[in-house]
């Protein structure tokens, strides 16, 4: 079973809280690139949220990203 909160990268927290009613979560006021979302392994998309941090990191070093985060 897949657990919504944890990242499908880094397996850490994600920290979403879009599921609470009236929430505003970080997640709905930062853009993810598609090619981020593209590399969601397919088991677990739309099922967790990509975490903030995964997010910058790919922004800053898409390369790097994938050769470290890329493994599942």
């Amino acid at each position: 079973m897949i657990n919504s909160k944890l990242c499908p990268f880094c397996g850490k927290e994600n920290l979403c809280e879009s599921n609470i009613p009236n929430n505003k979560c970080w997640c709905n006021n930062i853009k993810i690139p598609i090619e981020l979302r593209d590399l969601i392994p397919q088991e677990k998309r739309m099922k967790a949220c990509i975490c903030k941090k995964c997010i910058l990191a790919f922004e800053e070093n898409k390369k790097k990203f994938i050769k470290v985060h890329y493994k599942i």
